[in-house]
């Protein structure tokens, strides 16, 4: 991007007003191209969290089912085991379900929250950069 040399002392008003009106356009050019890389800048940021979240998400649903067939597996064992102590079928299988429902909702309560904290984007970068440009423009403006 080139300079614009201004010449106060310059006889010719109209050429002054054009270089100063083409002088504007590239400034206002140049805040519109800062804009959109900003804006590209966000958005790769945003992308770039949610394809974390995914795969962390991808990550966490497998080792749900790999657990929960050893936990089936532990329920099996649990049940067989019970008949002793407990005859009836279905009082030891209620018992399994039940504490299949406990463990499976304090799992999904914990992870769940997890997942909430980390999906959110980081923005801090995008808005620093974007602030220390517009503080940029200001700076430029004023001198």
């Amino acid at each position: 991007m080139g300079t614009a040399i201004i010449n106060k002392d310059s006889s010719n008003g109209a050429d002054s007003g054009a270089k100063i009106g083409d002088l504007l356009h590239r400034i206002t050019d140049d805040v519109k191209t800062i804009a959109s890389n900003e804006v590209e800048l966000a958005k790769l940021e945003i992308g770039r969290t949610a394809k974390r979240a995914v795969a962390d998400t991808a990550v966490v649903l497998f080792g749900a089912i790999i657990a929960l067939i050893g936990l089936t597996m532990l329920a099996i064992v649990a049940v067989v085991a019970l008949e002793p102590v407990i005859p009836a079928l279905w009082l030891r299988l209620l018992i399994m379900s039940i504490v299949y429902l406990a463990i499976g909702g304090g799992i999904a309560v914990v992870f769940g929250k997890k997942l909430g904290h980390d999906i959110k984007p980081n923005l801090d970068l995008p808005v620093r950069e974007a602030q220390q440009t517009v503080d940029a423009i200001k700076e430029g403006l004023r001198g």
